[in-house]
């Protein structure tokens, strides 16, 4: 158990200003890049928040667990959809879940709110309940993300594309490949927005990230 935790819970209010207009649509493409990169199997939603994930997943038939630490979300969650297999729980808790139980373990938009000693034992328990060879998927903002890092105060950890590889490869898990966005740093047209895809896909330079975004595998064995 993590002592020092939860700094990076949302306020009341927070969920209701930040996710009350959104609905589980929106993680269609979350969920398109699960069923591409994983196997079959139960998925489980780490910081799950009001559950759209979780409800996406279930609308398309796959089996989905979502632990959340902010009684707020659950309860927006469960309101929803009572259905919901949304659960109250402390990321910085061991997990409720028996060795091997998961195919697929996912922090979207989680980690950039974890103390980093949390964060550390959230990698180390996804991997502990992932299969052989299960997948943990993670989207979160840049460090160098300036307007991320000023728009959400409960962002208290944001990482660098290579800082998420690293922490990931230090905890065992193998195939680290990102897979991030540009910062649009010459601005919003389409020619600029154009030469700066070419130039960080080319380059692959942590500066230009708009994101830290990773995918990872539990060894097979």
């Amino acid at each position: 158990m993590i002592k020092k935790r939860n700094n990076g819970i949302g306020p009341p209010g927070y969920h209701e200003h930040y996710y009350g207009d959104r609905d589980w649509q929106a993680y269609s493409e979350l969920l398109s890049r699960v069923v591409r990169y994983s196997m079959p199997g139960p998925i489980l939603d780490l910081g799950a928040g009001c559950g759209y994930f979780v409800e996406a997943a279930g609308r398309w038939g796959f089996q989905s667990v979502g632990l959340e630490g902010s009684p707020e979300a659950v309860e927006m969650a469960k309101k929803r959809m009572a259905g919901l297999d949304i659960r109250l729980h402390s990321l910085g808790d061991f997990f409720p879940f028996q060795d091997g139980h998961f195919q697929t373990v996912v922090l979207n938009q989680v980690i950039e709110h974890l103390e980093p000693e949390v964060m550390h034992h959230v990698l180390c328990e996804a991997k502990r309940v992932l299969r052989p060879a299960g997948m943990l998927m993670i989207t979160s903002p840049s460090c160098y993300n300036t307007f991320e890092l000023k728009a959400d105060p409960t962002h208290i950890n944001l990482l660098s594309p290579s800082q998420l590889r690293n922490a990931l490869a230090e905890t065992g898990y193998e195939n680290v490949a990102s897979f991030d966005s540009q910062l649009n740093l010459l601005g919003n047209g389409w020619l600029a927005k154009g030469i700066m895809f070419v130039v960080f896909k080319a380059l692959k330079i942590d500066l230009f990230s708009a994101t830290a975004n990773a995918i990872a595998y539990k060894k097979s064995q």
